[in-house]
């Protein structure tokens, strides 16, 4: 029953990374500092970080790794973070049901979760995931928009003719 629960514990908003971010990680290994790997991260939140990882280079469980990445619409930042999940990577599928160009079957996802993140970084994370909300909100509103003036231009004979229906009736 705890393992159930534990599902729909709530966890922080998720920015994920558009093709205009820069989607690049790096990070090492706590045990082995001097071998640096760099992959490309999903999407990030106020406490860790998602990305993927060719399966020779994936952390164990557990392990703790330094990292270097940029915040949205900020700068870089670099800290530690502990491995909390590791496991096969299934990619997203398009709406014509292709599998992503960019996935390769070795693939590895992994989460990880900021330990004793600073002030200064927290704040530079909240705030750069303020701003890409704002953004992706606002570029939502201009597609609803679009979409409203498309459907009442496409359907603006019916509308009038409903309308003049109506008028007639009354």
């Amino acid at each position: 029953m705890a393992k159930l629960a534990q599902k729909f514990v709530s966890r922080a908003p998720r920015y994920v990374l558009r093709p205009q971010d820069s989607q690049f990680l790096r990070f090492s290994s706590q045990k082995d500092s001097s071998k640096s790997v760099t992959t490309r991260f999903l999407n990030i939140s106020k406490t860790g970080v998602a990305f993927v990882v060719d399966r020779d280079n994936a952390p164990n469980l557990g392990d703790y790794i330094k990292f270097e990445l940029p915040i949205p619409g900020q700068k870089q930042m670099a800290w530690w973070a502990r491995v909390i999940r590791v496991q096969e990577h299934s990619p997203e599928f398009s709406w014509l049901n292709k599998k992503s160009k960019k996935h390769r079957d070795d693939e590895i996802l992994v989460a990880i979760t900021f330990q004793d993140l600073p002030e200064g970084h927290q704040r530079a994370i909240r705030q750069g995931l303020r701003k890409k909300f704002q953004e992706v909100v606002k570029e939502q509103h201009k597609l609803q928009v679009k979409e409203t003036i498309r459907t009442i231009s496409n359907n603006f004979w019916k509308f009038l003719i409903l309308v003049l229906c109506t008028a007639l009736a009354i």
